[in-house]
């Protein structure tokens, strides 16, 4: 970057009861430099608009200058399931008012106060799938990451967790929603047993899951998070079956 730039200010528009819409005034550096000694009412600084959550904990001040704190509001789970000689990466599917279409994605929610990602992720987890796990079953707890930063300052972290399918308490899981939610708990197959095509990678299975979802007319999207990770997962499979065949 040949700028180094600088919040100076934040204004909130407009709020309500899960999210604010705020003005961002900030000035850039050139060459070390503030340009032209930049104030905040001056014509020359730069506005952005943002929209932030009303939930976390960090008081707003906080966010007025730079250095601004990095706002981890919610927790994105990578449930791995075991059962037998397959396993399952465990999905939701939901309807999303903003987008009015169902969303496939990962198991999430919001970090609570007092919790922390992995603490989330496994209640979560619970409560949207059914599914349980313990501290020792999360495997990875990835570094903050942002969501839309053209849009929000919302980050999140990404929670690894292996399930074991086998295990009583996961043999008839049951959700537990709260009052107005509404959500599909889906097993899409990673790693099935034999008699299975061998070309079928999780992005297939995926698209075959859109156009089921399709026929019943629920108007489906996939969560890019999700397809970028399934992405990842199947170009790995179709690379590495090719060098296998050579």
């Amino acid at each position: 970057m040949r700028d180094r730039y600088i919040r100076v200010g934040l204004n909130v528009l407009q709020e309500r009861k899960y999210l604010r819409l705020c003005e961002i005034t900030y000035t850039a550096e050139k060459n070390g430099t503030p340009e032209g000694a930049r104030e905040v009412g001056d014509i020359s600084a730069s506005k952005w608009e943002l929209v932030q959550r009303t939930t976390r904990q960090v008081p707003l001040d906080r966010y007025q200058r730079t250095p601004a704190p990095l706002a981890v509001d919610s927790t994105e789970i990578c449930a791995f399931l075991s059962r037998g000689n397959e396993s399952f990466l465990i999905l939701v599917a939901q309807y999303r008012p903003p987008l009015d279409a169902v969303v496939i994605e990962f198991p999430a929610g919001l970090i609570d106060p007092g919790e922390d990602a992995k603490m989330a992720a496994l209640r979560e987890l619970k409560e949207e799938t059914g599914y349980s796990a313990c501290v020792e079953d999360v495997f990875d707890v990835s570094d903050p990451v942002c969501l839309e930063p053209g849009l929000s300052d919302s980050c999140c972290q990404f929670v690894k967790i292996r399930v074991d399918g086998d295990s009583e308490m996961n043999c008839k899981p049951q959700p537990q929603l709260d009052d107005g939610e509404d959500i599909d708990v889906i097993l899409l197959p990673l790693k099935l047993g034999k008699n299975v095509e061998s070309d079928v990678t999780p992005t297939k299975m995926l698209k075959r899951l859109v156009a089921q979802k399709e026929e019943m007319n629920n108007r489906t999207i996939v969560d890019a998070r999700l397809y970028m990770f399934l992405e990842g997962l199947s170009f790995f499979k179709h690379t590495s079956l090719k060098i296998a065949t050579l």
